[in-house]
């Protein structure tokens, strides 16, 4: 039986976020080449319709992504 190329991989690591009005999603996944990435996603609700966005960051990508993502958060704490 041949694998549907369509389906996802479960992720291997997944928290969810619950805030006022919107859903954040944290998925560890790996790439078919092994490679393991960070999915995030947020989900929301607007006149009633059901709204939502992604990003993906690569695990080479990622310790600089977290230090932008620190000094913007800096930035709004300010």
């Amino acid at each position: 039986m041949q694998e549907n190329s369509s389906q996802q991989t479960p992720p291997i690591y997944s928290q969810n976020l619950k805030t006022k009005g919107q859903m954040y999603f944290f998925d560890v996944k790996a790439a078919k080449n092994g490679h393991k990435y960070l999915s995030i996603g947020q989900s929301w609700i607007k006149d009633g319709m059901g709204h939502r966005g992604n990003v993906t960051v690569f695990q080479n990508d990622l310790q600089e992504f977290l230090k932008a993502l620190n000094e913007a958060q800096e930035k709004v704490s300010v």
